[in-house]
């Protein structure tokens, strides 16, 4: 795409009251290196949903950058209209790459992804997420491991991807217009978009070299938020499905999916907890609170994650 012209790049973020995060991510796009492709024209938009907290204008304005900042503010909460006027606002380009607030890029985070579009004719590039911890955070929780994305090789074919780490052609646009508002409040409107993405017969795979980093505060790592993450996404999943294929049959198998999770995650949890391994017990339960979010979708309930502000999410 863009033939020998310098390829055009939007890195989009979209950001809640994380002012200081959101300048140690610019600061980590400032540091971004092209070795495996050439230097693409580059622009960053960052959409606001600013509170009585403050905003993130100052970070925007005062982080030295060698690319062109453009700071918005966006008046309706919810993470759709974040990352619609993000897409928006990004003009003629030819890329959008997607990253969240709290994460930091590797050096080499865009080259991979402009690399492995390149040479897997790609429309959309997915990459994983490593965490960066709080000090706070149990050691036993950074021994588990539960903030880092499953490995995969590098061209993998995916069936959805999310926007933590992502880089879509601007042509999925044509067909995939806009993240559903109906997610606005509830997340998975990332999983629901790159899902129609797929649908609609654009190409995801992924890069395992296109990494970025998470930072995992004292309020996110613990149980508690682990499990009300995986109770969100099995909970997210099963709404996606309905919006792509309302069927009989797939809510069915759903259904059946959610109670297997629900009855193999207890019976691992019990036979797990006798090696006083803690772990691998969280294993086993987060295993059943992604089957009980699903079954809850199942009766009607959507899980508004982001409805309550004073609630740290993502």
């Amino acid at each position: 795409m863009g033939g020998l012209s310098q390829v055009r790049v939007a890195i989009c973020i979209s950001t809640f009251r994380r002012q200081k995060l959101v300048r140690e991510l610019l600061q980590g796009i400032g540091k971004l290196t092209f070795c495996k492709v050439p230097a693409p024209e580059l622009r960053v938009i960052v959409v606001d949903t600013p509170d009585e907290s403050g905003n993130a204008r100052e970070a925007c304005e005062t982080t030295s950058l060698p690319w062109p900042v453009r700071y918005v503010v966006e008046p309706r909460r919810g993470l759709t209209y974040a990352r619609n006027r993000a897409v928006a606002e990004s003009g003629a380009v030819d890329f959008v790459a997607f990253i969240d607030d709290d994460e930091i890029p590797s050096a080499e985070w865009l080259d991979e992804l402009l690399w492995t579009q390149a040479e897997f004719k790609a429309d959309v590039v997915a990459g994983p997420v490593f965490p960066r911890y709080a000090p706070e955070v149990a050691g036993w929780i950074r021994a588990g491991d539960f903030f880092t994305s499953l490995p995969r090789a590098t061209g993998t074919r995916c069936r959805s991807c999310a926007t933590h780490n992502a880089l879509a052609g601007t042509q999925v646009f044509t067909k995939v217009p806009s993240f559903d508002d109906s997610f606005a409040l509830s997340g998975a409107e990332d999983t629901d978009f790159f899902l129609r993405v797929a649908r609609a017969g654009y190409k995801i795979v992924w890069s395992q070299e296109a990494m970025v980093f998470e930072y995992v505060s004292a309020a996110r790592g613990t149980v508690a938020w682990i499990l009300r993450r995986e109770y969100q996404t099995g909970n997210g999943w099963v709404f996606c499905e309905a919006v792509l294929d309302g069927r009989l049959r797939t809510r069915l198998l759903r259904f059946c999916k959610a109670c297997g999770h629900i009855v193999i995650g207890l019976a691992t949890a019990v036979w797990r907890s006798f090696l006083l391994d803690g772990a691998a017990v969280l294993r086993s339960l987060r295993r059943v609170s992604l089957g009980v979010g699903m079954l809850a979708a199942h009766a009607g309930h959507k899980f508004l994650a982001y409805q309550n502000p004073g609630i740290e999410q993502t």
